[in-house]
C-alpha cells in the first residue's frame, strides 16, 4: 500500500468547521480531530494521496488566510504541519479514534464499523452511525452537548415536530427519533454530499419512516415546530434567528451550540430580541449549548453548567471492561 500524507492543522476553535470543510474540498480522504494542545487550540488531522504535496503547499496557505479574513484570526494562530506517512488506507485510519460514546442511560452512539461488544447494562437505545465526510460523530463537544440537551427534552416532555437544522451526519434527529418515538422528524442541510451521509445513517438505523431528510433552506420548509435544533456557528445562528423563530411553534424550544463561551450572550440576546428565553446553559471545554423556549420569561439568565470531566466520554467494549477489573483489583 502506499505512502500517504498527512495533514496537521492546529487552530482557534471558532476555525475548526470551516478549516475541516476546506480540507474535504481540497481533497481529503478523512478529517478527524485529536485531542486539543496546551493552548486549548483543536487540532485536525487530515490524510491525502502522497502527490497531493506541492498542491497542498500552494493552495492550503490560501485557503487558510481566507478563513482567517472571515473569522477575524490570524495565520499566527495557526500550526501546519505535512508528514508522510507510511502505507497504510489513509481514508480508514481515522476511525480507529472512535469508540462507542455513551450520552446518558438512555442512549449510546456506536460507530457503524465497531464490532465488539458494547456493554449496555441500563439497556441503552444504541445508535449506528457513520460520520462519512459530515462532522457529527457525538464526540465533539457542540454535538455532546446537544445531546445531553436532547436527552434531558425527551426525559421531560413530548416532542411532536423536530427540525434537525444543518444536520450533518444526522446525529441529532437520529437521536431523537430514539428518545421520542412519536414525534415526526426532519433533517435539513445545503450540502447534498452531507445529506448523503445522514440519509445513509437514517437507513442503516431503519428510521426511514420516521425521519425525512431535505436539501435546502428554512425557507424551502412548511409548518411550525416544537423543537429545532442546531450545531452551527455563531454567526449562521444570529444570521438565522428570524427564520428559525418564524419556524418555531408557541412555546417551542431551541437547542443550539456551535458557539464558543465567550459568545453565548451574544446568540442569547440574538435569540431574546426574537422573544425566546434561556432556560439552561451547558459547557463542555470553550464550547456551549444553550436550550431555549419560545416565550417571554422573568427568570434570570442560567448560569453556565460544566459538563463533569467524568461525563466526556465512555469507552465500551471488552478492553474497558478489562480496565474496569484492574482498577478495582488495584484499590
Amino acid at each position: 500500500m502506499e505512502d500517504w500524507l498527512q495533514v496537521t492543522v492546529t487552530l482557534p476553535p471558532i476555525a475548526a468547521e470551516a478549516v475541516s470543510s476546506a480540507l474535504f474540498e481540497l481533497g481529503s480522504g478523512g478529517v478527524w480531530e485529536d485531542l486539543p494542545d496546551a493552548q486549548g487550540r483543536v487540532v485536525l488531522r487530515s490524510g491525502f494521496p502522497q502527490d497531493s504535496q506541492l498542491r497542498l503547499m500552494a493552495d492550503l496557505p490560501t485557503a487558510l488566510t481566507n478563513i482567517c479574513q472571515a473569522m477575524g484570526t490570524t495565520l499566527a494562530d495557526f500550526t501546519l504541519v505535512l508528514e508522510l506517512k507510511p502505507g497504510e488506507n489513509y481514508a480508514e485510519s481515522w476511525k480507529k479514534d472512535l469508540k462507542p460514546l455513551k450520552i446518558s442511560p438512555h442512549l449510546i452512539i456506536s460507530p457503524s464499523w465497531w464490532t465488539e461488544p458494547i456493554s449496555n447494562e441500563e439497556n441503552s437505545k444504541v445508535l449506528r452511525l457513520d460520520p462519512g465526510s459530515a462532522f457529527g460523530s457525538g464526540h465533539h463537544a457542540t454535538t455532546f452537548l446537544c445531546l445531553k440537551l436532547l436527552d434531558h427534552l425527551a426525559a421531560v416532555e413530548p416532542m411532536g415536530r423536530i427540525l434537525d437544522l444543518g444536520a450533518g451526519s444526522g446525529v441529532l434527529a437520529l437521536s431523537a427519533a430514539l428518545l421520542l418515538p412519536k414525534a415526526d422528524i426532519k433533517c435539513l442541510d445545503n450540502d447534498p454530499e452531507t445529506l448523503f451521509a445522514a440519509q445513509k445513517n437514517i437507513a442503516q438505523n431503519n428510521l426511514n419512516d420516521r425521519l425525512e431528510a431535505q436539501i435546502g433552506n428554512l425557507s424551502d420548509i412548511d409548518g411550525l415546530f416544537d423543537l429545532i435544533m442546531a450545531n452551527l456557528t455563531r454567526n449562521t445562528l444570529l444570521e438565522l434567528a428570524v427564520q428559525i423563530a418564524a419556524k418555531s411553534n408557541d412555546h417551542g424550544k431551541l437547542i443550539i451550540s456551535g458557539i464558543l463561551a465567550d459568545q453565548a450572550p451574544d446568540v442569547i440576546k440574538g435569540f431574546q430580541n426574537q422573544g425566546f428565553s434561556p432556560i439552561r446553559h451547558l459547557g463542555r471545554e470553550e464550547w456551549s449549548a444553550l436550550l431555549l423556549v419560545k416565550g417571554r420569561q422573568e427568570s434570570p439568565l442560567p448560569e453556565r453548567e460544566i459538563v463533569p470531566e467524568e461525563e466526556k466520554e465512555e469507552e465500551h467494549g471488552e478492553e474497558h471492561e478489562e480496565e474496569q477489573k484492574e482498577e478495582q483489583e488495584e484499590k
